[in-house]
């Protein structure tokens, strides 16, 4: 098993994995939070490395506070959905990755 650094470098920042882990467990009550979560788990090709922060949004307003978490401590995000047709790096997906689930009807 391969092990990877617990800190994320974006920009140039080093931001460590556990404290953005935390702070997104506390206020996310719904949504699932994984640190180095294997992205081969979520693609329909069942290929590409961890994700450092993976984020099972399951309700917008989830989504709207790790946008603005993200944006206020600038880590970069990546949104995906059902995973279809999406090819993923080895070494994975830099900063947070949020994967949509939330229900809500835009009627």
């Amino acid at each position: 098993m391969i092990k990877y650094k617990h800190k994320i470098k974006i920009r140039g920042v080093n931001l460590n994995k556990e404290n953005i882990y935390n702070d997104l467990t506390k206020e996310l009550r719904n949504s699932k939070v994984h640190i180095d979560e294997p992205m081969s788990k979520h693609t329909s090709f069942k290929i590409g490395g961890p994700a450092d922060i993976f984020v099972v949004a399951k309700e917008v307003n989830d989504i709207k506070y790790v946008l603005e978490y993200a944006n206020k401590k600038q880590i970069s995000i990546t949104v995906i959905g059902n995973g279809s047709n999406l090819l993923v790096k080895d070494n994975g997906i830099r900063g947070i990755t949020i994967r949509n689930r939330s229900a809500r009807n835009c009627y």
